[in-house]
């Protein structure tokens, strides 16, 4: 009888080992992952702007004048986002909260993330406006590197993106910084 429990004993203490060895290994490697897509680009300030794409004085004017109203927008848009996630995280906690309050609350998530793309295209439909052929071409250029997309436009799986969440929208937006904070 002692001996079973020994047994026993050892069997759990063997399951434990190697799922702890397990976790141990698989978080290395998500660090790993993490590390081979770079680091996350500085900051690209209004000033950077205007040294990258050569803006004039008009030019500049203009942004100075857009740049305010859009990062207004965005940062009322990120605070809402991450209050309904906070808000979603709750209901994960909670034990008895319905699948379909998880749902609604995912498709308002989804819902202002959209709202965020939108005001992304549009500040930057706006502004590409006032760009020479010159400027337009850097422009693009500077916008495809800071969602990291590797040569030839090439986004995704085999385009050297930075890492999770750093696609479309949630990298940083013109003069913000890493994950989009200012």
């Amino acid at each position: 009888m002692k001996r079973d429990w020994l047994i026993y004993l050892v069997m759990f203490s063997l399951a434990l080992n190697l799922g702890t060895i397990g976790t141990i290994a698989y978080l290395r490697y998500q660090d790993h992952q993490q590390l081979a897509a770079g680091p996350a680009p500085p900051p690209l300030l209004l000033k950077s702007w205007w040294r990258e794409l050569k803006l004039d004085e008009s030019q500049r004017q203009t942004l100075r004048r857009l740049f305010p109203e859009h990062h207004q927008k965005v940062k009322a848009v990120r605070l809402e986002l991450a209050q309904k996630r906070l808000e979603l995280f709750d209901l994960i906690k909670n034990d008895a909260a319905p699948w379909s309050a998880i749902q609604a609350k995912i498709r308002e998530i989804s819902a202002q993330q959209g709202s965020l793309e939108e005001e992304m295209a549009r500040f930057m439909l706006e502004f590409k406006k006032d760009l020479n052929p010159e400027q337009h071409a850097a422009f693009l250029n500077l916008v495809q590197t800071r969602l990291g997309c590797g040569p030839e436009g090439a986004c995704g799986p085999g385009g050297r993106r930075r890492g999770p969440g750093m696609g479309p929208g949630m990298g940083p937006g013109p003069g913000m910084g890493h994950r989009g904070r200012p």
